[in-house]
């Protein structure tokens, strides 16, 4: 009698994905968490912002004030909002007892750190499209406010402007004429340009001046000088501003840098931290006041 030595082989079911360690829909949970509240907590840091800013002055929070809180503010932000995703993604991957503690831990970090580079991207996806939006709103008024935006334009102070009516002032018959203003004009912005004054100018157009005025030399050389230094001063506070822009902005990205890294690490831990109650089957029910 014939024995049938078939050998028989057992297939064990699949428990996951064996062509990727990578468990998307919990990264794609906590990435969609972690751009929500962003979102809301955006909305509040703006609201708190405007509460700190007024039209007077005296009432209005300082600049240096204004850049600290920002600052905090959007390092919560980034902190908690990463957190809070990675944690989601850490604890609700597919557990995998054949992998050692450290092997877990490394995995758990690693869905924690795409979940905030995709909550990155999906923030800056809708903060693009909510400007777009912005952007298209506004363009239906730009008619109706280019005359309001014109008048406000022409009610600005001009320096160079300002300094020719007091130089060219005159109580003469006949007043200065166009030409002699735009020389003057063109010897003021000629000596910003260089520094300093130029000596035959000075007394070039001093001498016009006086001649055309009816003011004595000397009137009308004190006339320039303080027109100049007017000049100068307009140019000093216009480079202190621009200073000023400048290094608010480098600090704005190197605050921005540093929110971005330490919402890498936050969710690194708190996906950690999830597989570990993961693992470990932690209950949370005490948290949300149920049995």
């Amino acid at each position: 009698m014939a024995i049938d030595t078939t050998d028989v082989v057992v297939v064990a079911p699949s428990t996951g994905n064996s062509s990727s360690y990578l468990d998307w829909s919990p990264i794609i949970g906590g990435a969609v968490i972690a751009a929500a509240i962003t979102t809301i907590m955006a909305a509040f840091g703006s609201a708190i912002g405007l509460s700190m800013v007024s039209a007077d002055t005296s009432r209005s929070s300082g600049l240096t004030a204004l850049a600290i809180a920002a600052g905090l503010w959007a390092l919560w932000i980034t902190i908690s909002a990463c957190a809070a995703g990675g944690y989601l993604a850490g604890r609700m991957r597919r557990p995998t007892p054949d992998a050692t503690v450290h092997e877990r831990h490394v995995r758990d970090g690693a869905h924690g750190l795409v979940v905030w580079a995709a909550g990155a991207l999906l923030v800056a996806m809708l903060t693009s499209s909510a400007l777009t939006g912005a952007a298209k709103t506004a363009a239906t008024g730009v008619a109706a406010a280019a005359t309001g935006a014109g008048a406000l334009i022409s009610q600005q102070v001009d320096p160079l402007g300002s300094a020719l009516d007091s130089v060219m002032r005159s109580t003469a018959a006949q007043p200065v004429s166009t030409a002699e203003r735009e020389e003057a004009s063109r010897v003021l912005s000629r000596s910003l340009a260089s520094g300093a004054l130029d000596p035959a100018d000075r007394s070039y157009i001093a001498n016009r001046l006086a001649a055309r005025s009816n003011i004595s030399q000397q009137d009308a050389e004190k006339r320039i000088d303080d027109a100049y230094t007017k000049l100068n001063q307009a140019k000093e506070t216009a480079k202190q501003a621009a200073e000023r822009a400048r290094r608010m902005g480098v600090i704005t990205a190197f605050l921005t840098a540093a929110a971005l890294l330490a919402g890498a690490a936050a969710a690194w831990f708190a996906a950690v931290l999830g597989g570990k109650h993961r693992d470990e089957e932690i209950d949370l029910s005490a948290l949300f006041g149920s049995r």
